[in-house]
């Protein structure tokens, strides 16, 4: 099978969580990606590819191409049988690998390295105010447009090796989960983080009140990164507060 990515298989993967519920999970995001491949089936084979199409997923969004790309080749080349033992068993390595490497890994890390170049721009002297803020701003957007590259791109090669892989995805499955990303981005994440704890009590060196409970507040923000998605915009709130003490 040839790893050509079609274009609605991809576009389609980015809604696999549109119609989640408790019962299949993303079961129905996964039916509705893969329509394109199945409508091309032969209609004696359709019944039983939608049938397949609609069991029980749920893995980690940005992964999902991995098993979407493996059910077009396996779909179109007859071996649609084999399918859903390979997605069984590879539900838990690609949740667990996504969840390691974006949710506590990637996402997490381009947060504080925004926040660690705004802070540091904040703190330097400023030539002009608004230029000096605008530019702050723009490093923390340019860490947002950073990983979203990289999601993106791990979203188009998921598809495109599990296209190619077909059935040999289950010891491709086995590689992931030994990434050496997932490693790196961890260490990454504890380095960055630690920095900027002192940039901020630089800040508060004034030694006020309100700025030590600001400071306090921003520390105990900085621990929730990894496992709540409220924590980043609440924690660039409490930045700006501080600045302003």
């Amino acid at each position: 099978m040839s790893a050509r990515l079609p274009a609605s298989l991809f576009w389609r993967s980015l809604l696999i969580q549109g119609a989640w519920n408790y019962q299949g999970m993303q079961h129905l995001g996964y039916l509705w990606a893969l329509l394109p491949i199945v409508r091309r089936l032969p209609e004696d084979e359709r019944r039983a590819a939608l049938q397949r199409a609609t069991e029980f997923y749920n893995a980690h969004p940005y992964l999902c191409g991995y098993l979407l790309g493996a059910a077009s080749t396996l779909e179109t080349e007859g071996q649609g049988p084999a399918l859903s033992r390979l997605k069984r068993a590879g539900l838990t390595p690609l949740g667990v690998t996504g969840d390691r490497l974006f949710w506590a890994g990637l996402k997490p890390l381009s947060g504080v390295l925004g926040m660690l170049g705004f802070l540091v721009l904040v703190i330097s002297p400023p030539v002009a105010d608004d230029r000096h803020w605008l530019t702050a701003m723009g490093v923390a957007a340019a860490a947002t447009v950073g990983y979203n590259v990289i999601h993106v791109h791990w979203r188009r090669k998921a598809l495109r090796d599990g296209r190619r892989l077909g059935l040999g995805l289950a010891g491709a499955l086995r590689e992931l989960a030994h990434l050496p990303l997932l490693a790196a981005t961890g260490v990454a994440l504890g380095l960055i983080s630690g920095l900027t704890l002192p940039l901020l009590a630089a800040m508060g060196a004034g030694g006020k009140p309100l700025g030590v409970l600001a400071l306090l507040a921003t520390a105990v923000l900085s621990w929730q990164l990894p496992a709540r998605s409220w924590a980043l915009p609440v924690l660039l709130a409490a930045v700006f507060l501080f600045q302003s003490l």
